[in-house]
């Protein structure tokens, strides 16, 4: 009897360490100014109680440094935020880390690494995904887990994710779970994301309208104003914009996002001089929830006249989007005009930019359609849930996208002989 409460007793500490273990750890970068993914780490957990939280870091997994990271309380998460941001970490390295404290418990340990210096030219792994949404089909992220399942076969750097974050941004519970089942993709690799319609306010009388509800900057940790950003990583540049509820604000006739003259507008133009003047760069890439070019009710126009004249000026070369539920891959374009390619799976120099919608990696899967648009390439007949890897090396993009299964979609290959 003695064995058997020394046994229950054990198995209750056990079970309250793993309760108040470290939760939906994540990996970002974030900076004010300067965004130098070579040599920083932003690290994001939640924890059910208020500790000393840290993390303990290093290249060697038996020798780990230990950083203090802020702790705030927040009321919408009902849990305590950690947040930590670590510098003068060598570039293109591995880095064991773990976070927790000895009174609240320590998470496992993860595995992340730092960018190249700016310019390097070598392979860079990119993971794509999008509208991870918890609603029909998806309600408990089981569509997403299936995903995150797959990606975790490859080896990326970093991820980014085109929006529609959750199903409800006002959903608290969505977003812890959310990160909850992404922490085998987003604690070993940085999760830079975009917001969608889903996690901002639709409600168009509101204050707030096309804001993101305020847990979103609880939980989140990216560079400026978390909305839209950018940052260097080898010799690519990319570029996060948020927009909004397009669709909503074209309908009500309200103000959309980077109308020319506006402060993003300013902002993105601004961005994009200094990128084209940096020798380093070789690419531009901008990814945004809504697509410029899309089927159906996702075409949004008014979005799409407020883009193109900078991507045009610009040359952006690949722009990423995701809200359609589906996956489509466009012609090059610039201005009104439409570029065919010899090859089907090949861009070779071409004149315009690329726009590719990888629309869902969990959220309900909409109907296909879409093989007419003049702009198309290739759409598939039949819809499922799909992400894609996207190696950079040098002069050359190649683009593969799978389904949740492993399965894969589409390929292509984007090159570029002279800057």
């Amino acid at each position: 009897m003695k064995l058997y409460f020394i046994g229950l007793i054990l198995m209750i500490i056990s079970c309250s360490a793993a309760i108040a273990q470290p939760k939906g750890v994540h990996l970002s970068w974030n900076g004010e100014k300067e965004v130098k993914t070579a040599t920083t780490m932003a690290i994001t957990w939640l924890n059910e109680k208020q500790d000393e939280s840290r993390v303990q870091y290093g290249m060697d997994n038996k020798k780990l440094i230990s950083a203090k990271a802020s702790v705030k309380y927040s009321n919408d998460l009902k849990a305590y935020v950690s947040k930590a941001t670590l510098t003068n970490l060598k570039p293109a390295t591995y880095y064991y880390y773990k976070v927790g404290s000895d009174e609240a418990g320590w998470s496992q340990l993860f595995r992340f690494r730092t960018g190249p210096v700016v310019g390097d030219k070598s392979k860079i792994v990119v993971g794509v995904w999008s509208d991870t949404q918890n609603n029909g089909g998806n309600y408990n992220f089981e569509q997403t887990d299936s995903i995150v399942k797959e990606m975790e076969k490859n080896a990326f750097y970093f991820t980014i994710h085109n929006g529609d974050i959750v199903e409800n941004g006002s959903v608290v519970k969505s977003w812890k779970d959310l990160f909850n089942v992404t922490e085998p993709i987003s604690a070993n690799h940085p999760f830079m994301s975009v917001t969608g319609n889903h996690d901002v306010v639709n409600n168009d009388s509101s204050v707030n309208f096309q804001k993101p509800f305020p847990v979103f900057y609880d939980i989140v940790n990216l560079p400026g104003n978390e909305l839209n950003y950018s940052y260097d990583y080898g010799n690519t540049h990319f570029i996060a914009i948020n927009s909004g509820y397009s669709q909503g604000a074209e309908i009500k006739k309200k103000p959309l996002f980077f109308e020319a003259g506006s402060e993003e507008y300013r902002w993105l133009e601004d961005d994009l001089k200094k990128a084209k003047q940096n020798k380093k760069i070789n690419w531009i890439i901008l990814y945004s929830h809504y697509p410029v070019y899309s089927w159906g009710v996702s075409q949004i126009l008014t979005w799409q006249a407020h883009l193109k004249p900078l991507i045009d000026k610009y040359e952006i070369d690949l722009v990423l989007s995701g809200h359609r539920h589906a996956y489509e891959r466009h012609k090059a374009v610039r201005g009104s005009e439409i570029f065919e390619q010899k090859d089907f799976h090949v861009y070779n120099n071409p004149k315009g930019t690329v726009y590719i919608t990888n629309g869902s990696s969990g959220g309900h899967l909409q109907g296909v359609g879409g093989w007419d648009l003049p702009t198309m390439v290739f759409t598939p007949k039949v819809n499922s849930y799909n992400f894609a890897m996207m190696t950079i090396e040098g002069n050359k993009i190649n683009y593969h996208v799978f389904d949740k299964e492993g399965k894969e979609i589409d390929y292509f290959e984007l090159v570029k002989t002279t800057k």
